[in-house]
């Protein structure tokens, strides 16, 4: 998988703009918790503000990015490098992000009551890497789960029909997500750079990008991460800190290894 990894100023951009989007969230946080009497609802807003600093890190790189929506109401960006591939990168927060089943988020106890499941947009992204070869794995499915998974496939197969998603399998050869880890004392500490395979739903790491964190010229050292810990809602624990999106947590019932 080697072959799919982007090159290092491309990955110290995204690095930066991760560290930078995340940096101006806790500056926000902290200015807003000095401004308004309750603000953790700001807690919603980081996956913005790091979309936002990897757009304008990346500008001079000539990568660009366009909007769009996962499920119903989460925007986020779409990333385009046009290299000697045309590639497409998404960034994504790894605490949620599970690796052996990206399309069944980590985390979350409850599911969407709605027609189309919220990840589908990522088993409809997924599908731009139906050409990649990836490395043979052990099927994680029982065989009444792979016939749900070829049901759900079906049904995706209709979506790429329609003019935007076909458009995307058609404009790019690879689509790449990027996660980022935070640890218990509110610091990035892990970037990684993954590639979802359509098939089995396992998302491969293509690189850790975490020695380009030391690299930075992203400086913490006057950040404020007590905001974070005083309102308790940025923890571990506690599956608000990331976006409102919700994938149908009961479709598979395979236990996380």
């Amino acid at each position: 998988m080697k072959k799919y990894r982007l090159d290092s100023d491309v990955n110290q951009s995204i690095v930066n703009g991760i560290l930078q989007g995340y940096k101006n969230y806790l500056d926000e946080r902290k200015e807003k918790s000095i401004e308004m009497n309750i603000s953790t609802a700001y807690a919603w807003v980081k996956g913005n503000h790091i979309d936002d600093q990897t757009a304008e890190e990346c500008k001079s790189l000539n990568i660009h990015f366009k909007k769009a929506k996962a499920g119903y109401t989460w925007g986020y960006l779409q990333f385009n490098i046009d290299q000697s591939r045309k590639s497409m990168f998404i960034i994504k927060n790894g605490q949620y992000f599970n690796q052996k089943n990206f399309v069944r988020r980590k985390g979350v106890t409850s599911q969407a009551k709605s027609d189309e499941d919220e990840s589908s947009y990522l088993k409809r992204l997924s599908k731009i890497n139906e050409k990649v070869v990836f490395p043979e794995e052990p099927s994680i499915f029982t065989k009444e789960q792979e016939k749900q998974i070829t049901i759900l496939d079906d049904h995706t197969l209709k979506e790429l029909e329609k003019s935007e998603a076909k458009a995307l399998a058609e404009e790019y050869d690879q689509f790449l997500i990027v996660t980022y880890e935070i640890n218990e004392f509110f610091a990035i500490e892990k970037i990684r750079l993954l590639m979802p395979n359509p098939g089995n739903h396992i998302a491969y790491e293509i690189e850790d990008l975490s020695e380009y964190i030391g690299t930075s010229t992203v400086s913490f050292d006057d950040v404020d991460f007590d905001i974070l810990n005083d309102d308790d809602f940025d923890t571990q624990e506690t599956p608000a800190a990331e976006y409102g999106i919700v994938t149908q947590e009961e479709l598979f019932k395979i236990d996380e290894e």
